[in-house]
């Protein structure tokens, strides 16, 4: 095996568990548990999410560990829907199911390309979310569910399509962002206005059907505007997240293609960031306070 994708594999790992803590510690974000409230998520807080991130980077470690020993996708596919199962049974909710599915896929399609042109890799991930598609259907799930009613594609179509969230809108938003702003935390919420604009969330489709899914892709045409304007973004965030607990209103796929965002800008170097593990929590090394802040600011 050659060390340095397998070097590279590791890096990707690591960055898909130090991605997620960042999406978590992002703040604010309408209708998601990040550092200000649990937004339309009573069943979930701040503490719940940060245990989960350890049962993510267990999973991170038993996927490089499948990897290296030659175990097929059916044991990686297994690895991900156990993890799913004993954050379901240990935490009582689900925390990170969508994020599971998305960081295996990743890292799994990135063992498969052994490239690093990015065209191989999203051909890899649309080979391997065939497959998985092909062999698990989960038209029980509410993401399913959500899917069959309103004929959207979700994830599903999202990941059999070679994620273009990811690399045509996120990713372009983020670095077109930060070199006009200087900024990480503006361009991450430059990110996150692309991403609801973007993303068919069924998480927002089970909640409230198509109003909800265009009040959001609206308020991300806004937020980017208030960006680009120079505006009091943090405000408008904090206003609409007040709305969206009361109409129950979430974003989980949208929350879900940030903590990936992070992760591939984290693992290609465009993103510098670094967290530590404790048995309580994973703690930034640099105090998060209520946003993501950039230490070369």
């Amino acid at each position: 095996m050659n060390s340095s994708h397998f070097s590279e594999i590791e890096r990707l790992a690591d960055a898909l568990v130090k991605g997620a803590a960042m999406e978590l510690y992002l703040t604010p974000k309408p209708g998601l548990v990040d550092l200000a409230d649990c937004g339309s998520h009573p069943d979930l807080s701040l503490s719940h999410m940060e245990q989960s991130l350890h049962y993510l980077a267990g999973y991170m470690d038993e996927l490089l560990n499948s990897l290296v020993s030659g175990e097929d996708f059916a044991h990686q596919a297994a690895i991900g829907m156990r993890t799913e199962k004993t954050m379901l049974a240990d935490l009582g909710t689900n925390t990170h199911k969508g994020y599971v599915f998305l960081s295996g896929l990743l890292l799994v399609a990135k063992w498969r390309a052994r490239s690093s042109d990015n065209r191989v890799f999203r051909d890899s991930i649309e080979s391997l979310a065939c497959e998985f598609f092909g062999q698990h259907r989960e038209s029980t799930s509410k993401g399913g569910r959500a899917r069959d009613r309103y004929g959207a594609g979700g994830i599903v179509r999202e990941a059999m399509n070679g994620l273009p969230a990811l690399f045509d809108e996120a990713l372009p938003a983020y670095l077109v962002a930060s070199k006009r702003h200087g900024c990480q935390r503006t361009a991450s919420f430059a990110m996150m206005g692309r991403l609801m604009q973007r993303v068919e969330d069924t998480t927002t489709l089970h909640r409230c059907g198509t109003l909800g899914l265009a009040r959001i892709r609206r308020d991300g045409r806004r937020l980017e505007e208030i960006i680009e304007a120079g505006g009091d973004y943090i405000l408008f965030l904090q206003s609409i997240n007040r709305e969206y607990i009361r109409m129950n209103l979430t974003m989980g796929g949208v929350a879900d293609m940030i903590g990936l965002s992070y992760a591939y800008l984290i693992a290609s170097g465009a993103l510098d960031v670094d967290y530590s593990f404790t048995d309580e929590r994973i703690n930034p090394a640099v105090s998060p306070d209520l946003t993501i802040s950039d230490t070369r600011d």
